[in-house]
């Protein structure tokens, strides 16, 4: 899989595209940029997420759509859904309880890797690195036995 590839730019806060020291975009031959892109941008809250009252449940309106089904992948019932639930953390107090949650959302933001076959299954560790910030690190192991692994230090709040 070919990517466009997102970097991390400080001074925006946030990631974009950047050029490659050939003067061409740059690319990610690895899973990274989709991983970006599955965990930031908005995935819509389920119908039982405990949101704030008179919050939005937020998401990409596409979600609202019926979506083709792919009985070649597994996916008929429960299609991919665009985007990961981290934005739901940002009431959260820093505590040691909140990992276990934010792991199994990212986990829910990247499943499509494994689903879809790009990866065969993935590693992620969550923590508190120090306070105001949070790290998580994914390594996707791919079918064809390479992996690419990438970390993020966000302050928390998301």
């Amino acid at each position: 899989m070919t990517d466009i590839a997102l970097k991390y730019d400080p001074a925006l806060g946030g990631w974009d595209i950047f050029l490659g020291e050939d003067g061409d975009l740059a690319q990610d031959e690895g899973l990274a940029t989709a991983a970006v892109l599955s965990l930031f941008a908005d995935r819509r809250a389920a119908e039982d997420d405990d949101l704030p009252k008179g919050a939005s449940r937020r998401g990409w309106w596409g979600d609202r759509v019926e979506p083709l089904a792919r009985p070649d992948k597994g996916i008929g019932t429960d299609p991919d859904r665009i985007g990961s639930r981290l934005w739901q953390l940002q009431r959260e107090r820093q505590l040691p309880a909140v990992l276990p949650k934010a792991k199994a959302i990212i986990a829910e933001g990247l499943a499509w890797m494994v689903e879809d076959g790009w990866a065969s299954s993935l590693d992620i560790t969550v923590a508190f690195p120090q306070r105001g910030w949070f790290r998580f690190g994914v390594v996707a192991h791919k079918p064809d036995g390479t992996t690419t692994a990438f970390t993020h230090d966000l302050p928390w709040g998301l």
